[in-house]
């Protein structure tokens, strides 16, 4: 290594002596500890924020998300990432809790690359030729953002009939706001009689999506259609919503190393991503 390649951190070899250390009496301003920032384009474009905003600036991760990550409260409560995404994204005039699911998604993957790179150890895959278990390294660069296509209404809500029923509703994407209501409901879910714990999960995602049934508001109404909604409908309604939002593709090409079988699955996304030395 040539003396221009050298990297010197701290130490003997830090380009000072031990009779003028380089820091010793120097003022240091803020630009000294300046942390990287990156502009980030959403998947949105903007098309669902009444300001338009279709990039926000995150910085990299410090030792400041560390303390987030590891905070044990944080972690009992569920809210390390919700915490994290208001740390790392600099924009006041956009908030994580404002922001639709898939703008999220995407930077939480771009604000992990900052502070553990682009290579993520899910854990094990089975293979589908060979059916074994193996190991993959994915490279988070390969993952592509998923950009918005079909537009909204001006209303910034969509239309759709259902195969079944033949209802109309008017929907929402969901957003920052909505993900940590549907986490109590997760946490707590309901107990039926026998104390099995029963979530409302998929009706109450519906009821938060679904502002309008045939015309009409109300949501005491609208809750009742959804308790009634045939399979069918639901179904039909969850594929509709996967094909229009915007977001990160998960899709990725996996490389079986016993078999060398290559098969396109989703990316397993779990703690791992953001602590990856757990096993």
């Amino acid at each position: 290594m040539s003396d221009n390649e050298r990297i010197s951190i701290g130490g003997a070899n830090n380009g000072g002596n031990n009779n003028n250390p380089p820091f010793a009496g120097a003022p240091m301003g803020d630009d000294e500890f300046k942390v990287p920032t990156e502009e980030i384009e959403l998947p949105s474009r903007g098309a669902f924020y009444a300001n338009g905003k279709s990039t926000v600036k995150i910085k990299y991760l410090t030792a400041e998300e560390d303390n987030i990550l590891f905070s044990t409260d944080l972690i009992r409560s569920g809210k390390v990432l919700d915490v994290l995404l208001e740390s790392a994204i600099l924009d006041k005039d956009l908030r994580p809790e404002d922001m639709v699911s898939g703008d999220r998604n995407l930077l939480l993957i771009e604000i992990r690359k900052t502070g553990f790179g682009e290579f993520y150890k899910p854990g094990n895959i089975s293979c589908g030729s060979c059916k074994q278990d193996y190991d993959p390294t994915v490279d988070l660069n390969k993952l592509k953002p998923r950009m918005l296509e079909v537009m909204p209404g001006e209303d910034g809500l969509y239309e759709l009939e259902l195969p079944v029923t033949k209802m109309n509703i008017k929907f929402r994407l969901l957003r920052g706001s909505d993900e940590k209501r549907l986490t109590k409901l997760i946490e707590n879910g309901q107990k039926k009689p026998g104390g099995t714990k029963v979530s409302r999960l998929i009706t109450e995602r519906y009821l938060l999506q679904i502002m309008e049934v045939n015309g009409n508001k109300d949501k005491t109404y609208i809750s009742k259609f959804i308790n009634a909604m045939p399979t069918k409908d639901s179904l039909f309604f969850r594929e509709y919503n996967r094909v229009i939002e915007p977001g990160i593709d998960l899709d990725y090409e996996f490389e079986c190393p016993y078999c060398n079988h290559t098969e396109t699955k989703n990316v397993p996304i779990n703690s791992k991503l953001f602590y990856p030395d757990v096993d």
